[in-house]
């Protein structure tokens, strides 16, 4: 309850923005993840590929993709860090196929004009996450 809240423990930047910023030296583990500490709250960070910084104790949904065994395009809403669907990729389609989905994803969700609010990500099951648009 906010009546409750200390006012005197000021809430960091991060924590109204939700956007952490790595400050001081970052370090890469074997499976590439990149560790830090925020700039605003001075909590552990971590992230895949240094575009976003998530919480380093937090739920990592790129993580739990991976260990997936099927491969299907997350199409996630980039601000609120959320899952808004999930397209499955048949086992044989070929290139051409996973292409004229993606472009079809893309345009249901309409990606262009989401000005990288929302992102396709290709997530491959145990091979990896990869951001598409």
């Amino acid at each position: 309850m906010l009546s409750k809240m200390n006012a005197s423990v000021p809430l960091a930047q991060c924590w109204y923005l939700r956007k952490h910023v790595p400050e001081g030296r970052k370090h890469r583990e074997e499976d590439g993840v990149l560790h830090c500490t925020c700039r605003y709250c001075q909590r552990p960070i971590k992230s895949r590929g240094g575009k976003t910084w998530d919480l380093a104790d937090g739920f990592d949904l790129d993580a739990l993709a991976e260990a997936g065994r099927n491969r299907h395009f997350s199409v996630v809403d980039v601000i609120d860090d959320m899952v808004i669907a999930r397209y499955p990729i048949d086992r044989d389609a070929s290139d051409e196929e996973v292409a004229g989905l993606l472009a079809d994803i893309c345009e249901k969700h309409e990606v262009e004009e989401a000005a990288g609010t929302i992102e396709v990500r290709l997530v491959q099951g145990q091979g990896g996450t990869r951001r598409l648009h």
